[in-house]
C-alpha cells in the first residue's frame, strides 16, 4: 500500500500559519514546559520537587538575538529523537494530566515565532541531547529535525563537531553559523555559534543540578505577521530586543489568567519577575464555585425523565466558578456583558474565551441582562472534552455525538449562570443599583495588599450544591444548599445563622410544620465586611433577617384643559420591614397554599380558556365573511347604478315605452 510523502517545507509554511498571535504561539511551548514541570504536592515521593519555568532573553555581548525558555521535569525527558517525530505524542492517553497531545505544538510553535530554533536537553545522568528546528533545513520529500546525543564529559565542543563535520549535516552546521552571527553585518561564525551553544549547556548545569532539564532557544524572534518582516529587520537588534521584551510583557501578563491551577511548588518567572497565579480570586466579587454533572452522549431532553445529578458511568463532573469582575464593570470602555472562559486539563489552560455568553448559555441577551461584569469560567479540570491542536477551540466533531455534547454543556452552564446572576439581584432594588455595588470593588480589590490571595482551587469560595430540573426548552436550578467562604468578597454583608443554608421548598416547609418545638431566637453570625459593602439593619435575637416589601406610589397630574388630575403609578419604591421566625414561616405557608389553589384554579379553567380559543377563532371566520359579502353588495349597488342611468336615458330619447298596468 502506497504512503503519501509529506512535504516538508509546505508543513513548515502551514505551521507559520497556525496562531492567531505569537503570545498565542508561546503558550503552546509553555504548556509543554507545564505539563514536565507540574508535580501533584499530595504525592509523597515528590514532595520536595520543586518546578522551576524560566522565560528570559538570550542575550550576547549585551545584544538581544532571541528568547529562552528552561524548566526542569518531574520525570526523565525522552529523547529527542522521539520528540521530534511529528504528529506523535506519549501523553495522548495522559487524559487530565497534560495540555500537549497531538505531537505538534514545541515544532508548530518555534516555526511560528522563528526559522531557527534549539532544543537542549540535560538528565539526570549526565546524557545531553541537540536538536535543531529550521526552515533551512525542511526538504520537499519529508520533515528534517535533526537530534544528536551527546555526554557531559568536559568535551562537549568536540563531540558535537565531530557529528557536524560529516557531510550529512553541512546544512546543520551553517544553521549553528548562522547562530553566531551577532550584528547584521557580521559573517556567517561556526565556532562563535558552536561557543553560544555550550554555554547554554554549561549554564543548565549551573542551574539545577540533579534533573531533568529541558531548554527552548529560539533566534530572531520574528514579528506577528511573517510578510512585514524583511531579513534586515529580523536582524537589527535594536528590533529583537524591543520585539523579545515586548513578547514577554505580553506573557507576564496573560500567563496569570491563562492557568487556574498552578500550585505553589511550582515557580514561574518571566525575566526576573515571579508570576502569582491569582487572577479570578484578585478581580471577581461573589467568586463561587458550582459543581455538576455532564453527560457526553445522551441529551438532557431525550427520553420520559430528566435526571436532576446524573449519575451515569459515562458522565463526567464539570467545575464552575461565578463572580462579578470588578475591574471589568469599572473601566469605561470595557465590555459588561456575561463573559465565558473555559479553562482544561489539571492545570487548568485557557482554551477559549466569549466576550457575550448570553446568546450561547441561551439567557435574555438584551440591553443589561447578565451584565454588569458577569463573569463565568468553566473549568474542565477532569480533562473531558477534546481540545483542538492548537488548544484555541474544543474540537466537539471529533465524538459521535460531539453535537449532544455540546448543547447539553451549554445548558447546564446556562442554568447555573441564570441561577447565580438571579440570586444576587434580589439583593438590589435592579440592576442599576448593582451595577454601582459591584464597581465600588473596582480599586480596592487591586490596591489592598493586605489580603492574603490564593489560587481559585486553594481558596475558601462560597459553594453552591445544586440539583436541576427541567423547565420548558430549558434547564434551571429547583434546590440549593450553599456554604458561605471565607474568602469570598462579599458585595452585600450577610448575617445569617450558620454558614450553610437551605433553599426553602415545599418538601423542607413541611418537615418544618412537623417539628412541634417551640419557636427559638435565632442567632447570627456577621460577617467581616468588604470597604464598600452595604450592611442590613441589625435585628434582635428574636427577630430574622428583613424583608424588603415592593409598594407602589401613585401620584396626580397637573389639571389639563379636558379635565382633572389623573392618577399615574411611579416606578416602585421599597419599604423595609422586620418580622418574628413565627409569622415569617406562616407566610411562607400561606405563599405555599395560594400557589397551590393558583395551580388548581388553572386546570378548572383550562376548558374554559379552549373554548373561548374556539370561539375567538369562529368569530374571525365569520368577519372575514362578512367583509367578503359587504364587497359584494359594494359591487351590486354600483351594477344598479348603472342600470338607472341607463334607464333614464333611454327615457329622454322617448324609446322607452313603459307597459300599461291592468
Amino acid at each position: 500500500m502506497a504512503t503519501t510523502t509529506v512535504d516538508g517545507q509546505g508543513m513548515w509554511r502551514a505551521w507559520k500559519r497556525g496562531f492567531t498571535s505569537n503570545v498565542r504561539a508561546f503558550k503552546d511551548l509553555i504548556d509543554n514546559a507545564v505539563d514536565a514541570a507540574f508535580d501533584d504536592p499530595l504525592v509523597e515521593k515528590n514532595n520536595n520537587f520543586i518546578g522551576r519555568i524560566d522565560i528570559y532573553p538570550d542575550v550576547y555581548q549585551s545584544t538581544t538575538t532571541g528568547i529562552c525558555l528552561q524548566n526542569n521535569c518531574v520525570k526523565s525527558v525522552a529523547s529527542l529523537e522521539k520528540v521530534f517525530v511529528v504528529y506523535e505524542s506519549s501523553k495522548v492517553d495522559s487524559g487530565a494530566d497534560a495540555v500537549g497531545e497531538n505531537g505538534v505544538g514545541l515544532k508548530q510553535a518555534c516555526a511560528a515565532l522563528s526559522d531557527l530554533s534549539f532544543v537542549l536537553v540535560k538528565r539526570a545522568n549526565n546524557e545531553l541531547s541537540f536538536g535543531v528546528i529550521a526552515e533551512s533545513l525542511q526538504l520537499r520529500g519529508g520533515v528534517r529535525l535533526p537530534s544528536f546525543n551527546l555526554v557531559d564529559n568536559g568535551s562537549l565542543y568536540m563531540q558535537l563537531s565531530d557529528h557536524l563535520n560529516t557531510p550529512e549535516y553541512v546544512d546543520v552546521k551553517k544553521c549553528i553559523a548562522r547562530y553566531g552571527a551577532i550584528e547584521p553585518n557580521d559573517p556567517p561564525n561556526f565556532p562563535n555559534g558552536m561557543k553560544r551553544i555550550c554555554e547554554h549547556f554549561q549554564a543548565m548545569n549551573r542551574r539545577y543540578s540533579g534533573q531533568d532539564l529541558f531548554e527552548v532557544i529560539m533566534d530572531r524572534i520574528r514579528h506577528q505577521s511573517s510578510k512585514d518582516d524583511t531579513v534586515e529587520q529580523v536582524d537589527v537588534h535594536h528590533e529583537q530586543k524591543t520585539r523579545v521584551h515586548t513578547l514577554m510583557r505580553d506573557i507576564k501578563k496573560e500567563l496569570p489568567k491563562t492557568y487556574l491551577h498552578i500550585p505553589d511548588n511550582l515557580h514561574f518567572r518571566v525575566g526576573k519577575d515571579r508570576l502569582e497565579f491569582k487572577h479570578w480570586p484578585q478581580r471577581l466579587v461573589e467568586l463561587s464555585s458550582f459543581k455538576i454533572k455532564v453527560n457526553p452522549n445522551l441529551g438532557w431532553n431525550e427520553g420520559d425523565t430528566f435526571r436532576a445529578n446524573d449519575e451515569r458511568d459515562d458522565s463526567y463532573e464539570l467545575r464552575i466558578f461565578c463572580g462579578f469582575d470588578a475591574d471589568r464593570a469599572t473601566l469605561p470602555n470595557s465590555r459588561k456583558e456575561c463573559t465565558l472562559h473555559l479553562h482544561s486539563r489539571k492545570s487548568g489552560r485557557l482554551i477559549c474565551t466569549d466576550a457575550d455568553a448570553r446568546t450561547k448559555l441561551q439567557l435574555p441577551a438584551s440591553g443589561s441582562d447578565y451584565s454588569q461584569g458577569l463573569t463565568i469560567i468553566m473549568d474542565d479540570f477532569t480533562g473531558k472534552l477534546p481540545l483542538n491542536p492548537t488548544k484555541q477551540g474544543v474540537a466537539f466533531a471529533e465524538e459521535r455525538r460531539g453535537a449532544v455534547h455540546e448543547e447539553n454543556l451549554y445548558q447546564l452552564v446556562g442554568a447555573v449562570a441564570h441561577f447565580y446572576y438571579q440570586t444576587h439581584l434580589k439583593k438590589f432594588k435592579g440592576k442599576t443599583q448593582l451595577m454601582q455595588q459591584v464597581c465600588k470593588f473596582g480599586d480596592w480589590a487591586n490596591r489592598d495588599k493586605r489580603r492574603q490571595l490564593k489560587s481559585c482551587q486553594g481558596s475558601d469560595l462560597t459553594t453552591y450544591r445544586v440539583t436541576l430540573k427541567k423547565s420548558q426548552r430549558r434547564i434551571r436550578v429547583d434546590n440549593f444548599e450553599v456554604s458561605e467562604g471565607e474568602d469570598t468578597l462579599c458585595l452585600v454583608e450577610r448575617t445569617t445563622k450558620s454558614r450553610e443554608k437551605k433553599r426553602k421548598t415545599p418538601t423542607n416547609a413541611a418537615a418544618e410544620r412537623s417539628n412541634t418545638e417551640p419557636d427559638l431566637p435565632i442567632t447570627k453570625r456577621r460577617r467581616r465586611a468588604a470597604p464598600g459593602a452595604l450592611q442590613e439593619a441589625e435585628t434582635s435575637s428574636e427577630e430574622i433577617e428583613e424583608m424588603r416589601v415592593p409598594r407602589r406610589k401613585t401620584a396626580k397630574k397637573p389639571p389639563s384643559k379636558r379635565g382633572g388630575g389623573k392618577e399615574e403609578k411611579n416606578d416602585v419604591e421599597e419599604e423595609t420591614i422586620t418580622i418574628q421566625k413565627s409569622d415569617y414561616e406562616e407566610l411562607l405557608r400561606g405563599k405555599e397554599d395560594l400557589q397551590t389553589k393558583l395551580e388548581d384554579a388553572d386546570k378548572m379553567f383550562a376548558p374554559f380558556v379552549e373554548g373561548n380559543k374556539k370561539l375567538k377563532a369562529s368569530y374571525t371566520e365569520l368577519k372575514a365573511k362578512n367583509t367578503e359579502l359587504k364587497s359584494e353588495n359594494k359591487g351590486m349597488k354600483a351594477e344598479n347604478k348603472e342600470l338607472k342611468a341607463e334607464i333614464k336615458e333611454l327615457k329622454a330619447t322617448k324609446k322607452f315605452i313603459p307597459k300599461k298596468r291592468k
